[in-house]
């Protein structure tokens, strides 16, 4: 059948690697799964048909059937907890701008609930316990900012229950439905958490921050079961994320000193999973890129050990059953993309949901990376993850150093296809996160905060220098590869360090503060500001670590690739670059897709650009 089809082996004809890049691009794995309203089916989204689609088992390990056939991608859905309704959302390119769409469990029926309005974001909260409602957010009323609405699915109708000129989204529902909790973000790394009552329409302030001076976030994940206290995660009087618990009779604050988490207690709670009844709790913890999984019984006060089988490195998924005692948990490795596991902790039956489509490759031929750090110009410390490429003894390889974007992302451990490939051809890969990464506490992502952004750039340098200690890099053979954030990276890089690169690949990048500012999507502009600089306040320094004033540095090849539908970082970005190094006599590739946006999603084009990509480096980097 064709989710497991695997694809005739060939090679392809420019290159001497045992598997072909579209082989490696045709790698799946299984992601975000969820249970129907009566545990029945298994839900999951995969790309097989080319875009991101729903599929569906019955039980684990059978063949899995194609849910929604859409043209454009799934970006999101959300089976009702107690019938046989599927909420799925799906933009049109890649333009981030989704539309609702209910449909019975099978995916027949399916009914677009929103208006199909230009330029309006729609974005799901949650299903109520009692399944009649759902929340979502949206910037219907105004661009810039996001209200609050309640879907009801027995009038059809969508009602604004809360308002105000900020940039909120709904997250918990309390257990009887009465109660929301409302997120208000004034920044990337600094929010409140309300709680607002839908029948008398009051709200109140539940996330005290104890510096008001000092940023802090707050993550509501649930309500106990007797619904008096709310868990959440939160970095407030700390530099790491840990679990707290707010009590609503007393509005009092504690965080607890799990036992369970053992040593990695000092490591940040990355999510927090309530099992259906509440009396079980998933805590997934960020191990410096690693992921550790710990599950506790409330009413038992004890953990529940995780399987061997389960503790591994990668962690996709964490979904509880609607009924019985059964939980999802998705795993891959830097071997082996996502798999669905289903494991019922009381009975302690473990059954694989999913199998991965290896396009008939080889796993053992895959690539492991290691964890290392290196000393950046001012004595901070940063951790890095390389891939080294198979029979580098004697020789000096190509490296191509991939920044991750956000800039508050992280490089983690887990499958990248492509990765895999650039082994296979000989490339090693390193994967640094610089200052300014998550995973490592709030002091060290704020390091690259407005006046220190080119500090970030300085430990790209500091990492060329440390690879030219090890003996199997070409310290000559250098590119620099990065998407979004990691694309100004690249560009930055470039830049401000012309003489240690062969050539850098800019995908989604800005290449200028003050253009990018002006016009990435209306609902980003604020929090984008705090990150990186204000017009009003920083406008003369943007313009001066942009990389579009420096464009007479580069002089390494660069490859440009952006979406056409981009809202987040607008192709103009990519356009402006592009003309300036052309006409300053330089060497640039320019690769626009006219039906994506933040990134290359459809696998057509996926099939398209990364041969390029890969041409690319060999003609500059490896053949050099």
């Amino acid at each position: 059948m064709i989710f497991y089809v695997l694809l005739f082996l060939f090679v392809h004809p420019l290159l001497s690697q045992q598997y072909s890049i579209e082989q490696y691009l045709n790698i799946r794995g299984a992601v975000s799964p969820k249970y129907s309203y009566n545990s029945g089916k298994i839900y999951f989204q995969a790309n097989v048909t080319g875009t991101s689609q729903i599929w569906s088992v019955n039980k684990p390990g059978e063949e899995p059937v194609q849910v929604t056939d859409f043209k454009e991608r799934i970006t999101g859905y959300s089976p009702n907890p107690v019938k046989d309704i599927i909420l799925a959302q799906s933009d049109e390119g890649g333009s981030e701008y989704s539309q609702f769409y209910l449909m019975r469990g099978d995916g027949t029926d399916v009914k677009m609930i929103t208006d199909g309005a230009p330029k309006v974001i729609y974005g799901f909260g949650r299903w109520s316990d009692d399944g009649s409602f759902f929340t979502y957010f949206s910037n219907k009323r105004s661009p810039y900012f996001y209200d609050i609405y309640v879907y009801r699915l027995e009038t059809g109708i969508s009602e604004m229950v809360f308002s105000s000129d900020h940039t909120n989204y709904p997250s918990v529902i309390s257990n009887d439905g009465s109660k929301l909790v409302i997120t208000r973000s004034y920044s990337t790394y600094d929010n409140d958490i309300y709680l607002y009552d839908l029948v008398t329409k009051q709200i109140e302030l539940i996330s005290i921050h104890d510096n008001f001076n000092e940023p802090a976030e707050f993550n509501a994940s649930s309500f106990d079961a007797a619904g008096e206290n709310l868990y959440f995660t939160s970095n407030n009087k700390s530099d790491l994320f840990r679990i707290g618990i707010y009590n609503i009779k007393d509005s009092s604050v504690v965080y607890p000193d799990y036992d369970f988490l053992g040593n990695y207690k000092n490591r940040e709670v990355s999510r927090l999973v309530f099992s259906r009844d509440k009396s079980e709790m998933l805590v997934q913890v960020n191990d410096e890129g690693y992921d550790r999984i710990f599950m506790y019984d409330h009413g038992k006060a004890k953990e529940i050990p995780i399987p061997e089988k389960l503790k591994t490195l990668s962690i996709t998924a964490l979904s509880f059953s609607n009924t019985g005692s059964k939980v999802i948990i998705g795993v891959n490795s830097a071997a082996n993309p996502s798999i669905l596991y289903q494991w019922d902790y009381i009975t302690g039956m473990i059954e694989q949901v999913t199998k991965p489509n290896l396009a008939g490759i080889d796993p053992k031929t895959f690539i492991e990376p290691k964890l290392i750090s290196y000393t950046s110009y001012d004595g901070l410390v940063i951790p890095a993850f390389i891939y080294k490429p198979a029979n580098t003894s004697g020789k000096k390889m190509p490296c191509i150093i991939a920044i991750h974007g956000g800039p508050e992302g992280q490089a983690t451990y887990g499958f990248v296809p492509i990765y895999q490939y650039l082994l296979s051809a000989g490339y090693t890969i390193v994967e640094p996160n610089v200052r300014g990464s998550t995973g490592y506490g709030k002091l060290y992502a704020s390091l690259d905060n407005v006046r220190n952004r080119e500090n970030s750039v300085k430990d790209i340098a500091a990492l060329v220098d440390h690879l030219k200690t090890i003996d199997y890099i070409d310290p000559d053979k250098i590119a620099v590869y990065g998407g979004s954030y990691g694309g100004y990276m690249v560009l930055a890089s470039l830049t401000l360090y012309p003489r240690l690169f062969a050539a850098g690949i800019d995908v989604v990048g800005i290449s200028n503060f003050v253009t990018f500012l002006e016009n990435t999507g209306d609902y980003r502009k604020n929090n984008r500001a705090t990150e990186y600089g204000s017009l009003e306040n920083d406008r003369e320094f943007l313009e001066n670590i942009s990389p579009l004033g420096r464009v007479n540095n580069i002089s390494a090849p660069l490859m440009i690739i952006h979406g056409r539908n981009d809202p987040r970082v607008p192709v103009g970005e990519a356009e402006q670059m592009y003309d300036a190094i052309i006409k300053n006599g330089g060497t640039a590739e320019l690769q626009i897709y006219e039906d994506e946006g933040h990134g290359i999603s459809k696998q057509k084009n996926r099939l398209d650009i990364y041969p390029k990509i890969v041409k690319f480096l060999d003609k500059n980097v490896k053949d050099k």
